[in-house]
C-alpha cells in the first residue's frame, strides 16, 4: 500500500478549487466557491470567489468532525466532505460538500488507488470585526480497498 500523500505533494501548492457547500437542515442554503492557489518557496496565495446563499444561523464559532475523502481520475481531485458547525448559542449546523481539485501539474503517481481521507480538528475561531484565525491540524490517511464490489 502506498503512504497517504497531502495536497501539497499532489499539487506543487498551484490548483484551482470548485466547491460546492450546503447544509441539510436548510436546504435552500448553498454556496460555490471558487478558488485560485499559487505557492512559491516564500508565498501562499488564495483567491476565493464565493457565491449562493445561506439561511441559517450565523454565530457559527468552532467546526467539529470535519472530515474528507479524496479519490482521483489522474488529472482531478475529487473531495467529498462533511463538518458540523458549532453556534456560540450551544446548537449546530451540518454541512456538506463536493470539490474539484484541479492542479497545474497534477502528480498523482504516489496517491493511493482506493483514496484518501483526512481527518481536521480546529481550535475555536477567534473573530475580531471582519477577520477570523484559527488553527488547525490535519491528518491524512489512505482509505482501505472496498470490499464486495
Amino acid at each position: 500500500m502506498l503512504p497517504a500523500v497531502n495536497l501539497y505533494d499532489l499539487t506543487g501548492g498551484n490548483y484551482r478549487v470548485t466547491r460546492t457547500v450546503t447544509f441539510p437542515d436548510f436546504p435552500a442554503s448553498k454556496i460555490v466557491f471558487e478558488t485560485t492557489v499559487k505557492a512559491t518557496r516564500s508565498d501562499w496565495s488564495t483567491q476565493i470567489q464565493a457565491s449562493g446563499t445561506y439561511d441559517g444561523p450565523r454565530d457559527v464559532t468552532s467546526v467539529r468532525d470535519y472530515t474528507v475523502t479524496w479519490t482521483t481520475d489522474g488529472k482531478t481531485l475529487f473531495e467529498q466532505g462533511s463538518a458540523t458547525l458549532g453556534l456560540s448559542s450551544g446548537g449546530s449546523v451540518r454541512s456538506t460538500w463536493s470539490s474539484s481539485i484541479v492542479p497545474d501539474r497534477p502528480n498523482f503517481s504516489r496517491f493511493p488507488r482506493d483514496g484518501e481521507t483526512v481527518k481536521v480538528s480546529f481550535s475555536p475561531f477567534a473573530i475580531t470585526g471582519n477577520k477570523m484565525t484559527y488553527d488547525w491540524h490535519g491528518a491524512v490517511s489512505a482509505t482501505p480497498a472496498q470490499t464486495g464490489q
